[in-house]
């Protein structure tokens, strides 16, 4: 079996449907210079990192005229309902089972720690870490189809948080001790939403690189 055969059939959902008013500035976050190129360019750079993962497997949820240099962008069906309506117009959209979603303001997900994921989703429909005396990451998180039903259903209610879900889905948590043999530092899960973790997401890049070398 090669490895593109191991990892196959799935897609990578990148939520960009934020207003980024946090962190001011009066631009999309998305298109701040980070490390080179763009703070998008450098999470979806990272993300094909991932064994397996192509440009053609990723899709990004978001106003349309905003994203035009990827080649599938999806409008979020429920505008203002936060990474849940996100999650499920990305997924209503994808051609796949499976699913790998994160924010687009998450620059330092580990491509070992999504390989992980990926390996262990059979049976599941979501595949989600936890850390910190139970904190979830549900922008660093795979989603299956099976999931459509329940979140529709949830966002008809109100009901927002994505972990209000879980209770009625298959659910395996990756538990911090298994999240840490990849990323000792849970660095995947830092995202970027004020103009400080801007300094902050670049002092840690440069620590990184030093680590590499």
């Amino acid at each position: 079996m090669t490895n593109r055969e191991k990892y196959a059939s799935i897609s990578v959902i990148v939520l960009a449907g934020g207003r980024s008013s946090r962190i001011g500035l009066n631009q999309d976050k998305g298109f701040l210079p980070f490390m080179g190129s763009s703070l998008m360019e450098k999470v979806i750079s990272n993300i094909l990192s991932v064994t397996g993962i192509t440009e053609e497997d990723i899709i990004i949820v978001g106003p349309k005229g905003r994203f035009p240099q990827y080649k599938v962008t999806v409008e979020d069906f429920y505008p203002q309902k936060g990474p849940l309506g996100g999650i499920f117009s990305g997924l209503q959209y994808s051609k796949t089972f499976y699913n790998l979603v994160i924010g687009y303001d998450m620059p330092f997900v580990e491509a070992g720690l999504v390989e992980y994921m990926i390996k262990n989703r059979e049976g599941y429909d979501i595949i989600i870490p936890t850390h910190s005396k139970g904190l979830l990451e549900p922008l660093c998180a795979i989603y299956s189809k099976n999931c459509l039903k329940v979140i529709k259903e949830n966002l008809g209610k109100g009901i927002l948080a994505v972990r209000a879900i879980l209770p009625f889905l298959k659910t395996l948590k990756i538990t911090e001790s298994e999240i840490r043999r990849f990323d000792p530092e849970l660095c995947s899960f830092f995202n970027i939403n004020f103009q400080n973790d801007f300094l902050k997401a670049k002092k840690l890049a440069k620590n990184r690189r030093r680590k590499e070398c």
